[in-house]
């Protein structure tokens, strides 16, 4: 019995550390789709001219992609321009389900600068993850 338990043990370790390589920007993730949330992966930040960042967001509402449709949640990469304050999206994987659930519904990519990032009724909030992404260590 001991062995399916350390074995159960493992594997919520694992779980939570997986959940604990993003960065909260905005939201709390114990809420579980409950609100809005914004979190950057610190590990995928590369650099060049512009940082490199993966970002997820789920939102407490249906809400309208860039390009059309409606989303609960999008996966995405997004580019940083630290000098300048601005950040772009340039791939987004969109969720019907909030917390990332169930299959991709539909997925773009966007050239730089097409697809700025913003956050429709969380004011101030891509000001704030540019901040944090540009704060991190290099």
């Amino acid at each position: 019995m001991r062995p399916i338990f350390a074995g159960i043990a493992l594997a919520a370790l694992s779980a939570t550390a997986f959940a604990d390589d993003w960065f909260s920007v905005y939201g709390d993730p114990v809420q579980e789709g409950a609100q809005d949330l914004i979190q950057i992966r610190p590990a995928s930040i590369s650099r060049g001219d512009h940082l490199t960042i993966e970002v997820r967001v789920t939102r407490s509402a249906v809400r309208e992609a860039y390009g059309g449709g409606k989303y609960r949640g999008h996966h995405s990469t997004a580019q940083v321009d630290c000098s300048r304050n601005k950040a772009w999206y340039t791939q987004m994987k969109f969720y019907g389900e909030p917390q990332w659930a169930g299959p991709v519904i539909m997925s773009r990519s966007f050239e730089p600068g097409q697809a700025p990032v913003v956050f429709k009724d969380i004011p101030g909030q891509a000001e704030r993850l540019v901040r944090a992404a540009c704060r991190l260590p290099k």
